[in-house]
């Protein structure tokens, strides 16, 4: 082969780098932001926010709860403000392990209230103002574990999502974190743990599940289970080697690596694989 010839083969070639270099670093980036109710509930989406933050968009998580009547065996911290500062830097060493930004830790208190739903209301436009995010994550209507705190938070950020001529910043979607039937095939009660009177950490407490049908978007974050699992083992005051047992092999094994969403705002047209689909 000619010099010439060899020279505008490798041009071509340094052609062909350059264009994929500066596709791959010029491709869009968006803003999510997760909100929950504690200073734990990320786990049921950990291997989400890892992945997406890990493909260079932000991600954000807002826990509305001080968390500081999550009272356990193992946590050896009576309720109270010790507590409750003991699950917020729990939260943010979750953070800083699944690769998230520094959490924003409401800390209120009483979450049920109407008082404190206008509170988190008010705080939320604060926020979605200040980091303008493309996409929202909160629970539904069953709460996943039918916990009263969840449902309220998922319920302030629902209507606040709804009523956008009062928000600066758009959201351009709403999801909620959905557990399907088909992965929990049995007769538990629907609206999950906390609303069954069964709070034990086991494999069998109920969760509040969702109808196949309903699921907008299934997630596929198989590879970041090891970051979700570390993530996990910050929560110390909540989870013993058996809680952790039991969260990750309902993330690995029972969802298989696979964060389910049903996407609520604006209404799907079709499956997704990506929460930034469309926009």
């Amino acid at each position: 082969m000619s010099r010439r010839k060899v020279l505008r083969l490798l041009g071509v070639s340094c052609l062909l780098v350059l264009c994929f270099t500066h596709a791959t670093f010029a491709a869009k980036k968006y803003t999510l932001m997760a909100v929950f109710a504690h200073p734990d509930d990320e786990v049921s989406i950990g291997p989400l926010l890892a992945k997406y933050a890990s493909e260079g968009h932000t991600v954000y998580l807002v826990i509305a709860g001080s968390g500081e009547q999550g009272v356990t065996p193992q946590s050896n911290i009576p309720a109270g403000d010790e507590l409750g500062a003991a699950r917020r830097e729990e939260a943010r060493c979750a953070a800083r392990n699944l690769g998230i930004r520094e959490p924003f830790l409401l800390a209120l208190r009483q979450i049920g209230t109407p008082q404190t739903g206008a509170t988190i209301a008010a705080r939320l436009r604060e926020l979605i103002d200040q980091v303008k995010p493309d996409v929202l994550i909160t629970f539904g209507p069953d709460g996943l574990t039918g916990h009263g705190h969840h449902i309220a938070v998922g319920n302030v950020v629902t209507r606040l999502f709804q009523q956008q001529a009062l928000l600066g910043h758009r959201p351009r979607k709403l999801y909620y974190v959905a557990y399907p039937e088909s992965r929990f095939p049995d007769t538990r009660p629907p609206f999950g743990a906390v609303a069954s009177g069964r709070v034990a950490a086991s494999e069998t407490a109920p969760l509040g599940t969702v109808s196949d049908v309903f699921i907008s978007t299934v997630v596929d974050a198989g590879r970041f289970l090891g970051q979700a699992r570390e993530g996990m083992g910050c929560h110390k005051t909540q989870f013993d080697e058996q809680g952790l047992r039991v969260w990750y092999t309902r993330i690995a094994e029972t969802l298989g690596g696979k964060v389910f969403l049903r996407l609520v705002l604006p209404s799907p047209r079709s499956r997704e694989t990506d929460i930034f689909k469309g926009l």
